[in-house]
């Protein structure tokens, strides 16, 4: 469960990217598919996944399923505020609300393809692609480490600005991502999005178990 959770932070911290766009839709919803390759066990492990992303100008959400819905995950960030992130976990029907949180995600977002450990990026607009009834096109990010991150990025959707340290930021939002990570290579790519938000997507629900995310990882038996 542990490699699930380090999966899981990766695609809420790239599908979080900030970006620098001025007109452009600041409110909806996108949902994603996911796939892993390079690491068979890791892509076994979370079978069939959807991740949709939520946002306004104050927050982001993000609602997964992994495992072809075996393991739910909701964690729900103010805007820049990683530490103050909420989560809750369901696996096979049992509800757990992990408590800080805020702590496991700022050590995720320290090394798992984030832009803070990005060197430079690089557009080229000629190469394009049609994503989510989009028109996107490509952006390169060189990161710290030597690798790449390949982006479809579209002006069009605008996302609430992020108050991290990164020196290099997105000109656009990303509606496609293949980059590369100690899980594998990751790729998430956009199937649909909404204008509207799901009703109380910004809250957590009842009757959730609290715990820690060790006590957690226990009574799933270290996975």
């Amino acid at each position: 469960m542990k490699k699930l959770t380090k999966i899981a932070f990766a695609f809420i911290l790239l599908a979080g990217v900030s970006i620098n766009a001025q007109t452009a839709l600041k409110k909806g919803s996108v949902t994603y598919k996911m796939s892993l390759t390079g690491n068979d066990e890791a892509a076994a492990m979370m079978g069939e996944s959807t991740i949709s992303v939520h946002f306004d100008e104050k927050n982001q959400a993000t609602d997964m399923n992994m495992m072809g819905g075996m393991m739910m995950m909701k964690t729900i960030t103010p805007v820049g505020n990683l530490k103050d992130s909420k989560m809750a976990i369901e696996v096979m029907g049992m509800k757990y609300e992990i408590i800080e949180v805020g702590e496991e995600a700022l050590k995720a977002n320290k090394g798992l393809g984030n832009l803070e450990n990005a060197l430079e990026v690089s557009y080229d607009k000629k190469d394009t692609k049609e994503i989510a009834g989009f028109k996107c096109y490509k952006a390169t990010v060189k990161m710290n480490d030597g690798t790449s991150s390949d982006f479809y990025i579209t002006d069009a959707i605008a996302p609430q600005q992020t108050k991290d340290d990164a020196k290099v930021k997105l000109t656009g939002y990303p509606l496609e991502v293949k980059v590369k990570t100690e899980q594998g290579e990751m790729l998430m790519t956009a199937t649909s999005f909404s204008k509207e938000l799901p009703k109380d997507c910004f809250t957590i629900g009842e009757g959730y178990t609290k715990v820690t995310m060790e006590e957690f990882q226990k009574q799933m038996g270290g996975m």
